[in-house]
């Protein structure tokens, strides 16, 4: 009995699970400042169709030379040997047509992908290289050997554009392997917290805003959450104070001297109520 390999089909959707900070332009006073933030999906990368070749034999096989024959006398010669062979009790069934060059099958066969093929005619559909009983890969229909079907029809990393076997992260519409996949700052992977995004690169939260935030005018620290515009420039709530005696000017009426924001009592003006 000739076992039959069921190949399972095994697909996989990556999926980029994002999700972004709410972002406001600075009106006057206090506002948001934010940026797009996201989170990377990582999946194991499921080798898809992969099969094993079945490989029987029920006769042992000779070879016979046969030189300046006709067919008919070759048909001859081999409808003979069988009944030979049947008569010697030697089962000499054929075994169905090869798939890829349509003959019978008599000897050594080899079952996969729901047919029979002659161990010579069962090869990779790239490289022709035969697969004998090793693991292979389908794709519409065909065998593939596994290096063959990497270089062609698995996903890229987007660093080192090499194929990925294992583990696939999916983020900005991308694949990476994992290890591969970190800020482009300072090269540390990314955790729970995710990443963020400028011209198509991924940060980490420390490097992105230290990078590409707003310098406070008063700490000249980068701005992460709310701020404050005036006199041109952004500041902490907490840095936006009168520059002689350090006192809050958040709300208040306050006088411009060198840039920096200075009370009314502090110039000697009575503040108006």
């Amino acid at each position: 009995m000739i076992s039959r390999y069921k190949i399972i089909f095994s697909l996989r959707i990556f999926i980029i699970h994002n999700g972004s900070l709410l972002a406001n332009k600075p009106k006057t006073k206090t506002v948001n400042n934010g940026s797009n933030h996201y989170h990377q999906t990582v999946t194991d990368y499921a080798k898809p169709n992969k099969g094993t070749s079945h490989l029987t034999q029920t006769i042992t096989e000779t070879t016979t030379v046969v030189e300046d024959h006709q067919a008919d006398q070759l048909d001859s010669m081999l409808g003979s040997l069988q009944a030979n062979m049947n008569r010697q009790g030697v089962n000499t069934v054929q075994k169905g047509c090869c798939s890829a060059c349509e003959k019978p099958i008599v000897g050594q066969v080899i079952t996969a992908l729901g047919k029979t093929w002659h161990p010579e005619h069962f090869t990779c559909n790239h490289c022709n290289q035969e697969l004998g009983t090793r693991n292979f890969f389908e794709r519409d229909g065909f065998p593939y050997c596994e290096p063959d079907y990497h270089n062609l029809f698995s996903p890229r990393c987007a660093y080192c554009n090499g194929a990925i076997l294992d583990k696939c992260v999916t983020a900005l519409d991308k694949t990476w392997h994992t290890e591969h996949f970190f800020c482009a700052q300072c090269g540390q992977q990314f955790g729970e917290d995710g990443f963020h995004e400028r011209d198509g690169k991924p940060y980490c939260r420390n490097d992105y805003f230290e990078m590409f935030a707003p310098k406070c005018n008063g700490c000249n620290r980068a701005i992460m959450e709310n701020y404050i515009s005036a006199l041109n420039s952004q500041w902490h709530p907490d840095c936006f104070v009168c520059r002689d005696c350090k006192k809050p000017v958040r709300g208040k009426s306050f006088y411009a001297m060198e840039g920096k924001p200075v009370c009314p009592s502090c110039v000697g003006v009575d503040e108006e109520e």
